[in-house]
């Protein structure tokens, strides 16, 4: 009954999230991850309960099976939910593919500790000759590695916010207090199943929080707000950066992408903004949504050596989109950055940024104008 209300709860929560989104982002796809592993679970287990103690034509051999995936099941729910962290937080794919190593290496153990088993049970259970299941000692080990990643968010949530990044309430402590009471529930008493369903109560928790936390977020390209923006400058005087810099940037040529493609052209040109700063900005770096079609890159801790690379790499990452040919526009920005100085308020940063980004902007219409002449005479 307990894990069928979880599966229950489960596809109710997917269907709402289906409904109540217009795109899919990185972080969307391991929040739904996270449930569809937390359904597998709750289906194995009680297949598992089901055929416990039972004889018939490979009843053992199910019994492997499922238990098995229970055991993977449960680790990998808790390595989703880091990497969930990460991009919630963080939203920067050049620090999860930093950080994947190590993220990954308590679920690699436990995968082959699992797999092991299965050609020589007694490392992490065992399945008795009337087909009833036994812990072993090396289940002691997925419980350690679900505790460690619980134990990470903690650290990733309270870390980002004495940085300045993590300003707005992400709900952890939900996750990880329930989680760790399901843990602790199996661990001492054996026979009982709650972490499915507390699993599931707990991510509709955290659904629900966040429902509140997107008043940070630009739901069209996936980065942090303007709101978002104010709130971390706000903070600016107690953060720990050593030195922040920002770059502002324009799309050249929006309204007319706008006007000859269409609005919904349009804002696929902007969700590809997005995930072209995903992938561009370094692991202390923070990407932003500030209007229509101007986007804002902070990086703290960095020279201006760094900065200047960032705008290389975007632009790179741009020119790679635009030789793909996989939309039918084109994109180019212009960039302009600045530093934070310590007598500077939000106000002056934002203007600084602005009117290092209006001068590439004139040189590019100057540019354009003078090739269209160009043409022109040509044509004459």
């Amino acid at each position: 009954m307990a894990n069928g209300l979880a599966v229950l709860m489960m596809g109710y929560l997917l269907l709402c999230r289906r409904k109540n989104r217009e795109s899919l982002h990185a972080e969307d796809k391991i929040y739904d991850g996270i449930a569809l592993v937390n359904i597998l679970g709750a289906l194995s287990e009680t297949v598992a309960f089901l055929i416990d103690g039972k004889s018939f034509t490979g009843s053992r051999q199910i019994n492997y099976a499922v238990n098995s995936l229970c055991f993977i099941g449960t680790v990998s729910m808790s390595l989703l939910w880091c990497l969930y962290v990460e991009l919630r937080i963080y939203r920067n794919y050049k620090r999860i593919f930093s950080k994947i190593a190590f993220l990954i290496f308590p679920w690699l153990v436990e995968v082959i500790m699992i797999l092991c088993n299965l050609f020589r049970p007694g490392i992490v259970f065992r399945i008795s000759g009337a087909n009833v299941y036994q812990r072993a000692g090396g289940s002691l080990a997925c419980y350690i590695s679900v505790i460690m990643y619980f134990g990470y968010s903690i650290y990733l949530v309270y870390h980002s916010r004495k940085q300045g990044i993590n300003l707005s309430y992400f709900p952890v402590m939900y996750f990880v207090g329930v989680g760790f009471a399901g843990v602790i529930l199996q661990l001492f008493f054996y026979g009982i199943t709650a972490s499915w369903l507390l699993a599931a109560v707990t991510l509709i928790f955290v659904q629900m929080q966040l429902y509140a936390e997107n008043l940070y977020t630009d739901e069209l390209s996936g980065l942090y707000n303007r709101r978002y923006l104010n709130a971390v400058l706000a903070k600016r005087k107690t953060a720990v950066w050593k030195s922040l810099h920002g770059i502002m940037m324009d799309v050249n040529d929006f309204k007319h992408i706008n006007d000859s493609l269409g609005h919904s052209i349009g804002d696929k040109a902007v969700s590809t903004m997005g995930s072209i700063l995903f992938r561009s900005i370094p692991d202390t770096g923070m990407a932003i949504r500030y209007a229509g079609d101007e986007f804002i890159v902070l990086l703290a801790g960095v020279d201006t050596e760094c900065v200047l690379a960032t705008m290389d790499e975007i632009n790179d990452n741009i020119s790679q989109f635009n030789s793909s040919g996989a939309e039918p526009f084109s994109l180019s920005v212009s960039m302009g950055y600045a530093e934070f100085r310590p007598e500077d308020d939000t106000e002056t940063f934002l203007r600084n940024m602005d009117e290092k980004m209006y001068e590439k902007k004139r040189k590019y219409h100057s540019l354009n104008q003078a090739e269209r002449l160009k043409k022109d005479q040509q044509k004459i």
